[in-house]
């Protein structure tokens, strides 16, 4: 019995020591690697926002990145009663309009980034025409855009990833990494926000 037991002892401290190489070596051969780093990159965040679901989200992207930002606006504000607004928005994308827009950025400046955040709420499952505007205003080449919006329901973008490819043909809009949160939920999505840029890898 005696031996039995000291047979037994034996095979469970091998088995332990097994174990524990096992899980070392785990960690060795499986580290954390990005598919791809972009850290390096010079980033731009261009957002559009009206209720400041789009003014947080951007401002963590920029800070994630060390990036520059600059906010669109429309030169004519849009009324603070939310269904007026919501009413000339409608009016604005059923006729096409291409409302003047005030932002702080020269084409020059525009030239000097590789990466462009671009930043949206989802207005009649649509891009919100100031942002129309802003892409037919500057010349993308060479830029890679990667959209982030908010929405009310519409989370696959409806028409706005179409609605881009069609205002800057030939740039590279990431359109398959875009970052989609709904309004109510952006206030507590900063964590998300961040780890989707790291999983992009234009984290600094």
């Amino acid at each position: 019995m005696k031996k039995y037991n000291r047979l037994l002892v034996l095979l469970l401290a091998v088995l332990l020591v097994s174990a524990v190489l096992t899980g070392c070596d785990e960690k060795e051969t499986a580290p954390s690697v990005r598919a791809e780093d972009h850290s390096d990159a010079r980033v731009l965040v261009v957002y559009f926002s009206y209720t400041g679901h789009l003014d947080r989200m951007a401002h963590w992207i920029a800070d994630e990145t060390s990036g520059d930002i600059v906010r669109v606006t429309a030169k004519e504000p849009y009324p603070d009663d939310y269904d007026k607004t919501v009413d000339r928005a409608k009016q604005e994308h059923d006729d096409e309009t291409r409302p003047e827009i005030e932002i702080d950025l020269t084409q020059e400046q525009l030239a000097e980034y590789d990466t462009v955040f671009f930043g949206f709420p989802v207005w009649w499952y649509d891009l919100p025409m100031p942002m129309w505007t802003f892409l037919e205003s500057y010349d993308f080449t060479g830029k890679t855009i990667i959209p982030f919006i908010s929405h009310e329901g519409t989370s696959n973008g409806g028409s706005a990833f179409k609605s881009m490819k069609a205002l800057v043909p030939g740039v590279d809009i990431r359109s398959d990494d875009y970052l989609s949160i709904h309004g109510e939920k952006v206030e507590n999505s900063e964590q998300d926000v961040r780890s989707w840029v790291k999983g992009l890898g234009y984290s600094k």
